[in-house]
C-alpha cells in the first residue's frame, strides 16, 4: 500500500535534507560553495572543467563562481591549465592536496545514509530526484542568452576578469535558480553516476494530495 503524502510535505523533507547537507559543508576550512566546486572539478567531464562550466552547472552568474575558483586556487586545492579548445577559458584541475581533502568530503555522510537503503529504493530516489531537478530547471529556465557570455568558445573571459580580487569571505550561495541544467547538459546526477533505468512515476510510490 502506497503512502499518501502531500507535495508540500515532500518539499519540506527535501528542504530539511538540504539544510543539513549545507550546514555540514562548513568543514575543513571550506564553505559549501567551495566544496561544490571541488566536487565538480573532480567529477565533471574534462572538457566541462572550466569556471564557466561550473557556473552553468550551478545556474549562477560567472562573477561569484570565478571568486570561488580563485580562492581554491590560492589555497592550492585547484590549479589552472591551458585549454586546447579555448585560449581564454582555462581548464581547472583538482590538485593532489585537493583530492586528499575530498576524502573528508562532508557529502559522504549523505552517501552513507543512502547506501543503507535497499537497492530498489535508491533507484527510485535517483529517478525522482533527477525528474525533480529537470522539472525545476524547466520552470525557471533562464533567458536564452544567459549563459552565452560565459562560454569560452564565444570569447568570454573565463578567468578573473569579472572584477578585482576580494578578501577571502564566505562565498555566495546558490542564486535564485541553482538547479541542474537540461538533460543534454551536465547534470549533478550524471557526473559519475552512470546510466540509470527509467522507471514510471508510479514506481515512486508517492501520491500527491496537493
Amino acid at each position: 500500500m502506497h503512502r499518501r503524502v502531500s507535495s508540500t510535505g515532500i518539499a519540506a523533507l527535501i528542504e530539511q535534507v538540504s539544510r543539513l547537507t549545507h550546514s555540514a559543508g562548513y568543514a575543513e576550512g571550506l564553505y559549501p560553495a567551495q566544496w561544490t566546486a571541488l566536487r565538480f572539478f573532480s567529477e565533471a567531464p574534462a572538457s566541462a572543467r572550466t569556471t564557466a562550466g561550473l557556473a552553468r552547472f550551478q545556474g549562477m552568474s560567472l562573477g561569484p563562481v570565478a571568486r570561488t575558483v580563485r580562492t581554491l586556487v590560492d589555497k592550492g586545492l585547484l590549479a589552472r591549465a591551458a585549454n586546447p579548445l579555448s585560449r581564454r577559458a582555462d581548464l581547472i584541475a583538482v590538485t593532489n592536496r585537493g583530492r586528499t581533502l575530498l576524502e573528508s568530503d562532508p557529502r559522504r555522510a549523505v552517501a552513507a545514509a543512502i547506501d543503507r537503503m535497499p537497492a530498489v529504493q535508491r533507484e527510485t530516489l535517483a529517478t525522482a530526484m533527477e525528474d525533480l531537478l529537470y522539472g525545476l530547471f524547466q520552470m525557471h529556465r533562464p533567458e536564452p542568452d544567459r549563459f552565452d557570455h560565459d562560454t569560452g568558445d564565444r570569447g568570454a573571459a573565463d578567468t578573473d576578469a569579472d572584477g578585482p580580487p576580494e578578501a577571502d569571505e564566505p562565498d555566495a550561495g546558490p542564486g535564485p535558480v541553482a538547479v541542474a541544467p537540461p538533460r543534454s547538459r551536465t547534470a549533478p546526477g550524471r557526473l559519475k553516476g552512470g546510466p540509470r533505468t527509467r522507471r514510471s512515476k508510479e514506481a515512486v510510490g508517492v501520491d500527491s494530495a496537493d
